[in-house]
This record gives C-alpha cells, sequence and structure tokens, in this order.
C-alpha cells in the first residue's frame, strides 16, 4: 500500500479522519488543501505531511484518496482517476461521505441529521456513549473540547480491532477476522447532495427539517424526499421529537419513526431551549445500546466549538461569543438562549452570511430572526462556489450587480450595517462594554479572524 493522501484536509470533518488514522498508527498519510487555516497548522504541529497548494503531490496508483466535497475537482482527484485509466488497474477513491459509508458497513452505525442541532446533537450523543464497553468510534464536523478538540473520538480499549477494519477498507485484506456490527459508530449524518445516503445506518434522529442547500435541493418537496430516501435504507428506528410528524405529515406513513416527548434536562455547562431537545434524542438513541443510560451521564457535557462557544470578555468587559449558525433559525435560537442567560444585557449580532443564495431563498426569514437584537451588523459574505449574476433579483424589484450591494441591501432590511472591514468589525467589538453581549453568527472565516487579531480575555460565564 503507497500512501493515504487526504485532498481538502484543512475542512473539519477531514482533518478529523487524519486524526483518527494517526490515533490508529498509520504513518504514511498525506494532507493536502488549498489553503493554510488553523486546522492545518494544527496537523502540521501533530507531525503530518502537510502540503499547502494543488498540484504538487502526484498521486500513485498504489495510493488510497479520500478528498472532500470542495476538492472534487483537484488535481490530486483528477490525476488520480486519469492513472486509472492509464494504468488500467484498481485505486481506492472516495470522497469524505463515501468513506464514512465503508466505515459505517463494520459497525452498528447511528447517524443523526437534520437542518439544525445535527452537530450539536451528535457530539452530545458521542459523549454519552463513551463508556458504553462496544462504543468504537465517534466523528462529527465540528470540534468539541471535551474531544481535546477534536471532531472525532476513539475507544481506545478497541483501537487494534477498529484498525483492522481500515485496513480491509484501504487494501482489501485483513490480518484477523472482523466482528461485524459488534462495535458502535455514531457519526453526523450530512443531508447535503444526500450524501447520508452513503451511510449503512442501524438508528438514527432527526433533529428537525427546514428548507436549506437550495443550491442543490430546487424545491422543500425534494429536500424532504432525501430524508424519506434515508428513512427506506434505515435498518431499525428513526427518532423525532414530539410535534415532528404534525408538522411534516408525509412522513407518518415511514413505519420506522418514533416520537419522543422532550423533557427539560439541566446542564453544568451549555444553556439554551435546543439543549433539551438534543438530549431527548441522545437519550432515546444511546438506551437502544444500554437502557440504563441516564441523563447524568449527559450533563457535563461542555458543548462544540463555534456553538454559542463563549470566547470571553474584551477589554471593555462585552462577553464574546461566536456560533456557526447560517440559517434563520439558528440565529433565533442564539437570541433566545442569550436572552434566557442575560436578560438585562444589550445583545449585538455579527452576522457573515454563508451563501448568496440563502439570502436570496431565505430572505424575509433571516428578517425576522434579527428583530429581538439590539444592533445588528452583518459583514462581508462568504460566497462560497457562487456567482452573483446567476442570480435574478429583478424579480423582486432590486437592481443589485454586486455582492457588495447585496450586503448593502440585506442589512438595512435587517435594520443593520454592512461592513467587508475586518478593521471595522473590531473596532465596534472593542468599543462596546460590560453592559453588552456579543455573538457572532458565521460559517465563514470572520470567526477565525476575531480569534487571532482580537485581545479576549478569559472568563466564566
Amino acid at each position: 500500500m503507497g500512501n493515504i493522501v487526504l485532498v481538502g484536509a484543512g475542512g473539519t470533518g477531514m482533518s478529523g479522519v487524519a486524526g483518527i488514522l494517526q490515533e490508529l498508527g498509520f504513518t504514511n498519510i498525506i494532507c493536502i488543501d488549498s489553503t493554510q487555516s488553523q486546522l492545518t497548522d494544527n496537523l502540521q504541529k501533530k507531525g503530518f505531511k502537510v502540503i499547502i497548494g494543488h498540484g504538487i503531490y502526484q498521486p500513485k496508483i498504489d495510493d488510497a484518496i479520500i478528498y472532500s466535497e470542495a476538492a472534487v475537482n483537484s488535481p490530486e482527484v483528477t490525476g488520480a482517476r486519469a492513472l486509472i485509466s492509464q494504468e488500467q488497474k484498481m485505486m481506492l477513491i472516495m470522497n469524505y461521505f463515501e468513506f464514512l459509508g465503508e466505515v459505517s458497513k463494520y459497525f452498528t452505525t447511528i447517524g443523526i441529521t437534520g437542518t439544525n442541532g445535527k452537530s450539536s446533537t451528535t457530539a452530545l450523543a458521542i459523549y454519552g456513549a463513551k463508556d458504553i464497553p462496544t462504543f468504537g468510534l465517534g466523528i462529527l464536523g465540528a470540534m468539541v473540547p471535551d474531544f481535546n478538540n477534536q471532531s472525532y473520538l476513539i475507544n481506545p480499549n478497541h483501537k487494534e480491532e477498529i484498525k483492522t477494519i481500515f485496513i480491509k477498507i484501504f487494501t482489501g485484506k485483513t490480518p484477523t477476522a472482523i466482528d461485524h456490527k459488534k462495535l458502535l459508530f455514531i457519526v453526523e449524518a450530512c443531508e447535503y447532495k444526500r450524501h447520508f445516503l452513503h451511510l449503512d445506518l442501524d438508528y438514527a434522529a432527526i433533529t428537525n427539517i427546514e428548507y436549506d442547500h437550495a443550491d442543490y435541493y430546487k424545491t422543500f418537496d425534494d429536500y424532504k424526499h432525501a430524508f424519506k430516501e434515508m428513512l427506506t435504507k434505515l435498518k431499525q428506528k428513526c427518532f423525532v421529537l414530539q410535534g415532528f410528524l404534525e408538522s411534516n405529515p408525509e412522513f407518518k406513513l415511514s413505519q420506522n419513526i418514533q416520537e419522543i416527548p422532550e423533557r427539560q434536562e439541566h446542564f453544568d455547562y451549555i444553556f439554551g431551549p435546543h439543549t433539551s431537545k438534543n438530549a431527548a434524542l441522545t437519550l432515546a438513541l444511546l438506551r437502544t445500546q444500554d437502557s440504563s443510560i441516564s441523563t447524568q451521564k449527559i450533563q457535563q457535557f461542555k458543548g462544540l466549538r463555534r456553538r454559542l462557544e463563549y470566547l470571553g470578555t474584551t477589554q471593555n468587559g462585552a462577553k464574546l461569543f461566536s456560533d456557526y449558525g447560517h440559517m434563520a433559525s439558528s440565529i433565533v435560537i442564539g437570541y433566545q438562549s442569550l436572552k434566557q442567560k442575560f436578560p438585562d444585557k444589550k445583545i449585538t449580532a455579527i452576522f457573515q452570511p454563508h451563501q448568496i443564495n440563502r439570502i436570496f431563498t431565505g430572505r424575509d426569514d433571516f428578517v425576522q430572526s434579527f428583530k429581538g437584537f439590539d444592533k445588528v451588523i452583518i459583514y462581508d459574505i462568504y460566497a462560497a462556489r457562487e456567482d452573483i449574476a446567476h442570480f435574478d433579483f429583478s424579480k423582486r424589484g432590486q437592481n443589485i450587480n454586486s455582492v457588495e450591494e447585496l450586503g448593502h441591501n440585506f442589512a438595512n432590511a435587517c435594520g443593520g450595517t454592512y461592513s467587508k472591514e475586518r478593521a471595522e468589525i473590531k473596532q465596534q467589538i472593542e468599543q462596546a462594554d460590560n453592559n453588552h453581549i456579543i455573538a457572532i453568527f458565521s460559517a465563514g472565516d470572520i470567526d477565525y479572524e476575531i480569534r487571532t487579531h482580537l485581545s479576549i480575555k478569559p472568563s466564566t460565564i
């Protein structure tokens, strides 16, 4: 076997795959990404060979290539496919989700999906499962402080068994027999482009369903149909919260859906109305493996990085939070959670929209989501893989020809201001005093910029 080449290794999930491979004892790993980032820096610190820039490494026929969605057209992936045609030999090439699908075949697999809250619920489920003797592996698309700020967790008691599974995937051979489905695998099941259909799921949970990823799903019905496809492949049960079937009656014919009640749960470190919802789904899933699992198993969970993560206080005493929220409903949940925790404080939202398409299709919902905030700042739109010329704003009576024009228009509708300047955002944060809470909502790059360039004092909430 040649190298295990991870293309797009600067992503949260892909860097987690690198960490898993290293912990299992693999040393032939090459990590490639287009740009240097905090995650690629961390990989280098851990001793990985990291290549910044595509087209530098030339794949070999005995390499195994795992790539992120963003790197599907990279020279490494296209070059590997060309090599197969040239050499007339088999070569392992899989995207991240296909790889997780291969892994899932060898485990009892629990997948957690939904529009919002799937990362938080997956992390909570992995945290609660870690002491179950058969727990083997968990992975998600977010960093978790309780997992040593990694996006995965491995049961050290089962490393050799898990390594055998990975060797089987990479080489087709095993040094010892594999006991299929003996160990438990918990995974965040992403619905984008129907990626979760790659997974061999035994149990699942759907947190909620709202129309998202309109760049791929052209209608809400198609989006929902993807979840119904997932249910047809599911071997056992899918848990949803009470009221789900009333809101989504088209799922009533699914025989393997089970509604469960939500109960108020207390956590020592995390807060907000969504925590009880996540806890209810987590406990239902874990009790399929161990009926004695109690709420005490999850109460000490410290949450996810960038999920209302408390960064500390500014020099003037304002409390600063960072949240990955990029849907209107996520912003509403963030506001409700912060207002519940700090009822007498003024709350400022700094929002970096993720994709033009989300603003285009969900504008009215976003406008409503900011109604409660005392101040709203819209930062430079993170227009990933998009061209504004492809959007017809004239149908809405708007003359918008640039991302900056869209930013100003959107900010005005939300009752806020727009800025493309990081220095201006930094200044706004620094001027806030101890009567203010500042929440940064972004799936883009502003979170990293703030952490890197702003002076923040660690403190307790």
